[in-house]
């Protein structure tokens, strides 16, 4: 069994025609007859299932079973392509219950490899990341062992999407990365296209649109070359991601309608609520909230049904922002929803886990180097530690001698902002160069702390410059770094809301301060000013 048919399952029902409601019926009912059925009723009831899955189109190659057939292989391959089946109808709850009662079967197997696959897309479509991981793992040393880049490359596409679904750009950066080098030594421009469009979701999440965009383009050319409609539609739907990161709203308006006329005529109701999602966000960002409203709205209804928390996630905030304004009690329902997704999603158990997994599998990667060259690193990093002790030495004594100047510094600043938050703020004796740039770090956070937490890397690419050349910068300005610059203009601000807007709750004025969830504005807020905002706000 090819991996290449495993990933077109996502567009099986694009491919020919849709998957009806009376198959899924149909199949469920002879699963069940199937485990319900003595061993010599099972084998009738199997091939009655496998007829089934090849009119789908599942695959042309399905065989029979006859009274020589393994039992065990019997029940491995009915169970695995139920899964393949639910997969494809985007069933994912189903898939998984399927795929599990197919592992232990598929153990050894040559399809073993495939289960843990299909797993792993399960997994992440559900938003279990910390499970997807492990499968996608398992699936990747599998592939290791056969040599095949292409497969191996089909597993870190996998594992980079679970990153970033899971909001760690940077560690998918190293999978996609490698899984690039891979496609090139496979030679496979459909693979490559996949990868592509992956690496443009990794680098538009690290706020490198630029970048993204050189990705995203050559992804489409692919698929217009290859004639795949259905995969252009999706690298459609990624590029118009960067294009909003650009700021190019209008084109990527363009570009969305049209995809969502043709989803619509699909039956991939995944990929047609991230469209929908996007398009809301094009509208939104041009301030045209009403217009917007019902692409979140029916995105958050599509997504809810699937049980796909990440998306809906983001249709919640989209639907927040819409309403803010017009409906406010709406808007807090939203908002709290929007709270419950980002715990349940991002949660304290499953970032370690990620974390744990990526250590796990960087240390998998370290040990294939020779043993000459780990011998160097070692030797490397011994002298660099040596060098770091005596670095550290005098470091602290030149920072205990400008402890008390940067402390002032930042007590300027924040007596600056909250006496007259539209005034410059920074240090006294500043430039004019120093004046227009702190003018510009306040304005680029206040544009940017409604849409999510204003970055770094997100404000040197906005004015041209590498994130050290701005944070030297702000630090001679100022005697503190950039991002505690940043985030002590958010938190001030947030102060400002606490006093004049008591109509807000503290998850609402964490949001409009940039925080994703009340319990990170909370912590921030407690650490700078020793207060919860609830406490701070009832002793003002």
């Amino acid at each position: 069994m090819k991996r290449c048919i495993l990933l077109t399952l996502t567009a099986l029902s694009l491919l020919g025609s849709p998957l009806r409601a009376a198959d899924v019926a149909t199949i469920d009912s002879l699963l069940q007859r199937f485990d319900d059925s003595t061993a010599s009723q099972r084998l009738q009831v199997a091939n009655r299932l496998m007829t089934v899955f090849r009119e789908e189109g599942l695959a042309d190659d399905l065989f029979m079973f006859t009274d020589r057939s393994n039992p065990d292989t019997v029940a491995q391959q009915v169970y695995y392509w139920a899964a393949e089946f639910f997969y494809a109808y985007q069933d994912f709850e189903r898939c998984a219950r399927y795929g599990k009662k197919a592992e232990p079967l598929c153990k050894g197997s040559d399809v073993e490899s495939d289960q843990l696959n299909l797993m792993s897309l399960a997994c992440l479509r559900m938003s279990d990341y910390d499970q997807a991981a492990d499968y996608a793992k398992r699936c990747y040393k599998l592939d290791e062992q056969t040599g095949d880049p292409d497969l191996m490359s089909s597993s870190l596409n996998t594992l980079a999407g679970i990153y970033i679904g899971a909001n760690q750009p940077k560690e998918a950066e190293q999978y996609i990365l490698k899984g690039i080098e891979m496609a090139r030594q496979a030679d496979n421009p459909a693979r490559m296209a996949v990868l592509q469009g992956m690496a443009s979701e990794v680098y538009h999440a690290l706020g490198q649109d630029a970048e993204a965009l050189k990705y995203i383009n050559e992804a489409c050319d692919l698929e217009r070359r290859l004639g795949r409609q259905d995969k252009l539609a999706v690298r459609t739907i990624q590029r118009a991601s960067v294009l909003i990161g650009l700021h190019h709203f209008e084109e990527a308006e363009r570009d969305l309608g049209d995809v969502i006329t043709y989803m619509r005529t699909t039956p991939d109701r995944h990929s047609l609520g991230i469209a929908l999602n996007k398009m809301g966000m094009a509208i939104l960002q041009q301030y045209r909230e009403q217009d917007a409203l019902p692409y979140f709205r029916e995105a958050a209804e599509i997504f809810d049904e699937m049980g796909d928390l990440g998306n809906e996630m983001h249709a919640r905030r989209g639907l927040y922002e819409c309403l803010r304004k017009s409906d406010p009690d709406a808007a807090h329902r939203e908002i709290d929803r929007f709270d419950l997704l980002k715990d349940s999603l991002y949660s304290h158990a499953t970032a370690e886990s990620l974390a744990r997994f990526n250590a796990e599998f960087g240390a998998d990667w370290l040990k294939r180097e020779n043993t000459l060259q780990r011998r160097l690193m070692w030797i490397i990093a011994g002298c660099c530690l040596l060098l770091a002790v005596l670095l550290a030495v005098v470091v602290w004594f030149y920072m205990h001698r400008r402890h008390r100047v940067r402390e002032e510094a930042l007590q300027i600043i924040i007596d600056q902002l909250r006496s007259n938050p539209e005034r410059t703020v920074g240090a006294t004796g500043l430039n004019l160069s120093d004046h227009d740039l702190l003018n510009h770090v306040v304005g680029y956070v206040k544009d940017k702390m409604v849409q999510g937490s204003p970055s770094v890397e997100g404000l040197a690419s906005e004015m041209l410059i590498t994130r050290g050349q701005l944070n030297r910068r702000i630090k001679a300005a100022t005697g503190v770094t950039a991002q505690q610059y940043i985030q002590q203009v958010r938190l001030e601000h947030a102060r400002l809301l606490l006093q004049e807007h008591t109509e807000m709750t503290v998850a609402e004025v964490g949001y409009q301060c940039g925080f994703e969830n009340a319990t990170s504005f909370s912590r921030a807020f407690r650490h700078a000013f020793g207060l919860s905002p609830s406490q701070y706000r009832t002793e003002q």
